[in-house]
Order: C-alpha cells, then structure tokens, then sequence
C-alpha cells in the first residue's frame, strides 16, 4: 500500500514539474519573439552633433547624430518604421526602445 501512494506521488511530481517545464518554455519563447530590434541604416557614419527627435514631459531625446531618417525600429511581426513614426503613432514607447538598444542622449528638461 506505501508503495502504490509513493509511486501516485511520484507520478503526480513529474507530471507537474512536466508542465512547468512547459509553461516556462513557452514563456521563454514568447519574450524571445516579442522583443524590438533597432537598425540604424546611417550611412556613412555621421558627425557628432545632436539631433533632437523626442520629448515627453521630463526629458528631451536626441540622437547622437544626423540620423532621423535612418533609424528604424523591426517589430516582432517583421514590420519596420522609423523610430519617429513609430513614436508618434504610439506604437512604441521611448523605454522600449532604449531597452532595445536605441542609443539616445536625454536631457532633463
């Protein structure tokens, strides 16, 4: 009898590390994906005056330089836009895009 209820726990055990296994798998997974990729289609490299290209209510954003219409952002989708477009469609938020890597000089208004 102690053995059949130590195997049914056993069992259950594995069963349910199992699908945690699953669960934090498909999690993985899905942050994988969903993550923005910046590209910077910059040619030829550009001097080092500020572009401002971005403000909300704290901070002014500015690029490091001339690069406005040449810094894209790629969606999980496969979807490209510039990263001022995208901003002002809301699309993104600036924090998503520094998170992704955007390089940006901020000044504190």
């Amino acid at each position: 009898m102690k053995k059949k209820i130590i195997l049914i726990v056993l069992i259950t055990l594995t069963i349910a590390a199992i699908i945690i296994g699953l669960v934090v798998f498909n999690k993985n997974q899905e942050l994988k994906n969903s993550k923005l990729k910046i590209i910077d289609a910059t040619y030829p490299p550009c001097s080092s005056s500020y572009e401002k290209f971005y403000e909300d209510s704290e901070y002014t954003y500015f690029f490091t330089c001339s690069k406005i219409d040449s810094v894209f952002v790629k969606f999980p989708n496969g979807n490209k836009m510039l990263v001022v477009k995208a901003l002002d469609e809301n699309k993104v938020t600036i924090d998503n895009l520094i998170d992704a890597g955007l390089n940006v000089y901020k000044e504190r208004k």
